[in-house]
């Protein structure tokens, strides 16, 4: 509840308390989903869906003071851990790009 008025106190709308939320389904969602289905060659979920809602919740993270986001932050790292464990580092993609948009189906 405290990171969420947090969010809303930075009155920024990509960062709003709305977005986060979905974001974070989305991500979890992702997370969450069958090895089967993330290993699916040119998913949605590996490909849009997850990298669009990690992107969101990190630029979340770093808005957020430090202590403000740690329990965000935990969420996120549990989803994080979940999603690489099914998924491998595609050495062929952008290294510019976060490690959440550089994974491969496992």
């Amino acid at each position: 509840m405290a990171t969420s008025r947090a969010l809303d106190r930075l009155a920024r709308p990509e960062v709003s308390s709305a977005r986060v939320r979905r974001a974070l389904e989305a991500w979890r969602r992702t997370a969450s989903l069958p090895r089967a289905v993330l290993s699916a060659p040119h998913n949605d979920w590996t490909e849009f869906i997850g990298p669009m809602a990690r992107d969101e919740l990190e630029r979340a993270l770093l808005a957020l003071p430090r202590r403000r986001a740690a329990p965000l932050r935990a969420v996120v790292e549990r989803a994080d851990k979940e999603f690489r464990a099914k998924t491998l580092h595609n050495p062929r993609a952008d290294s510019s790009r976060p490690w959440w948009a550089r994974r491969w189906w496992r």
